[in-house]
């Protein structure tokens, strides 16, 4: 085997992963025509509202299975919207995973409940069902589930703890567009599902999103909070919903917040929802032939699909067990990684539990503040290990003809795995250097450079 790039040997990625098709990981590519439709919104003095928003909506609920749809000015946007809808307010408690982005989690602050942060499973990465059940309390009002990923959570089990104890369901879809849960769409299952349609994510119309739901209630309701024009009697009729509805009253202020998408957003999700299967496919096939060629590597897990479910290639995240490579640290790993040229990341999730927008509280937001009371945070095992163990095996692999580059990155794997005494003596003289490497943010997409 070859010297690492580390210690100054050639690189084992020459290849681009960019490839003939222009598409760069985690960026927008912006088509021809979703710019044309963005001059001619400016044309037509269509940068507040259009037509192609409803446009949009119609073809997404069609595309996911469900009755009804609201865009949104955010995914964020969209999961405070659905809580509300399912009723959450003060003195509710919503669960919701610690091993997320902190946007699945503080709307429940915005709305004046308490998060109560579940352990996830350290083989999907997603809630567990045993967890949830645990957490389940009289004030109990809803679950945020996320199909993080792009690997569908434990639907079943879920849904029968939610079932079981009268509680609403949402799911936070934004890694997962297009993924399936036993031949449903995900968002679709529960009570309410939420999409971002943020830059980086696999359908994506800048700082966007969209709610789904198959309950009329639980649209109006989401419409009243924050998407008044909505509660007109235009819109209601694309949504074969009945002007005579007792959220009517609001139609001229909403309940004061305003959420409203920008058309000219939609206008590059709406192109990009043509070619979304088309690109899920690319990326998971590419996916899977890199898990493929990686699965003799026995310190690295791939995330397990759960039976009946298709994972889409979101994020391409596998877990590193140290104890099965010498001893050796993550970081130690993906800095050699990084030195062949393969592109990883290190985890930023699993440690909204612990941070002070959660711990300094007292029931609702507003308490958090520096001085304020200071809760225990809650022990959640898995999510701590994970944050500690899971990282990014590579980008999204965007190119249709693109297997050099995948064989490469497996290639860079085998031939730092296969270096074990270099690595160690790395580690011994570099302690410092790799101990800075752990990740201080919340985000999904942390670079090792």
């Amino acid at each position: 085997m070859a010297q690492l790039a580390l210690l100054g040997g050639p690189k084992a990625v020459t290849k681009s992963v960019v490839g003939e098709n222009g598409i760069i990981s985690f960026k927008p590519h912006v088509s021809a025509k979703a710019r044309a439709k963005i001059n001619e919104l400016l044309d037509t003095d269509g940068i507040s509202e259009a037509p192609i928003v409803t446009e949009f909506e119609a073809r997404f609920k069609a595309y996911v299975g469900a009755k009804y749809s609201l865009c949104q000015c955010s995914g964020t946007a969209s999961i405070l919207s659905g809580l509300f809808a399912l009723g959450v307010g003060r003195n509710d408690e919503v669960i919701i995973p610690s091993f997320t982005f902190f946007a699945s989690s503080t709307p429940v602050l915005t709305l004046g409940a308490t998060p109560v942060f579940a352990d996830v499973d350290p083989d999907t990465h997603c809630l567990d069902a045993k967890s949830i059940e645990e957490k389940i309390t009289p004030k109990t009002k809803a679950i945020v589930v996320v199909h993080v990923w792009g690997n569908p959570a434990d639907m079943d089990a879920i849904m029968a703890v939610a079932k079981k104890h009268n509680v609403k369901v949402l799911e936070d879809c934004s890694h997962a567009h297009g993924a399936e849960y036993k031949g449903k769409k995900v968002g679709t299952i529960g009570d309410v599902g939420c999409f971002s349609l943020q830059a980086s994510k696999l359908l994506y119309g800048g700082e966007s999103g969209i709610m789904v739901t198959n309950d009329e209630e639980v649209y109006l309701r989401a419409a009243s909070f924050g998407s008044y024009e909505r509660l007109w009697p235009n819109y209601l009729a694309l949504q074969n919903i009945s002007i005579d509805n007792k959220y009517e009253k609001y139609v001229e202020t909403a309940l004061g917040m305003k959420l409203r998408v920008q058309p000219m957003c939609i206008a590059i999700a709406n192109d990009e929802l043509d070619r979304l299967d088309e690109r899920n496919a690319t990326r998971d096939a590419n996916g899977e032939y890199l898990d493929k060629l990686l699965s003799d590597i026995k310190c690295i897990a791939p995330l397990k699909v759960n039976e009946g479910a298709k994972r889409v290639y979101g994020y391409h995240y596998v877990r590193y067990d140290h104890e099965l490579n010498h001893e050796i640290r993550r970081e130690t790993f993906l800095k050699a990684l990084v030195a062949e040229g393969v592109i990883v990341g290190t985890c930023g999730y699993g440690n909204l539990h612990r941070e002070p927008s959660f711990t300094q509280l007292n029931g609702n937001w507003p308490y958090c503040y520096p001085d304020g009371p200071v809760n225990e945070a809650p022990s959640l095992p898995v999510s701590e290990y994970l944050r500690e163990a899971a990282f990014m095996a590579a980008p999204r692999f965007e190119d249709p003809n693109g297997k050099e580059a995948i064989e490469q990155f497996a290639e860079a794997y085998h031939k730092v795995v296969a270096a074990t005494d270099e690595l160690i003596k790395y580690e011994k003289e570099h302690a410092d250097e790799l101990a800075a490497m752990k990740p201080k943010s919340g985000r999904s997409i942390n670079i090792v450079k």
